[in-house]
């Protein structure tokens, strides 16, 4: 069964998580409500909480159907994520990078959602 886009999402931000090698506490609560909230299956459901036992690795393979504002969206949540544990990694701050090349987005635009989230 191939994954569904919001899965591939979740697996973006996990492997965001996983960026420093470890996964914060604070990091593991915001993904563990996210999946919570998610209108996943249970197996998907599963799938996800899968993704943070074990390291999983970017992956932007699924997400070019996707408009620029959900591009956009993806990337926010992605430097939210990276700035919940107080503590952005260099690891992390090379991800978000890798990141916006994969989801194509322009410096700019990674740029201005940067600086709309405190802490990054």
């Amino acid at each position: 069964m191939a994954e569904t886009q919001f899965l591939s999402v979740i697996r973006i931000w996990a492997a965001l998580a996983w960026a420093d090698g470890v996964i914060a506490e604070a990091e593991a609560t915001a993904m563990k409500r996210l999946i919570a909230a998610a209108q996943l299956s249970e197996d998907e459901k599963a799938t996800a909480h899968g993704f943070l036992a074990s390291r999983v690795e970017l992956d932007t393979s699924n997400m070019g159907a996707l408009s620029d504002d959900a591009k956009k969206g993806i990337y926010r949540a992605a430097c939210r994520l990276s700035a919940v544990d107080h503590d952005v990694a260099a690891a992390e701050r090379i991800f978000l990078s890798r990141l916006r090349d994969g989801l194509g987005l322009t410096e700019a635009d990674a740029k201005e959602i940067e600086q709309g989230v405190p802490g990054l």
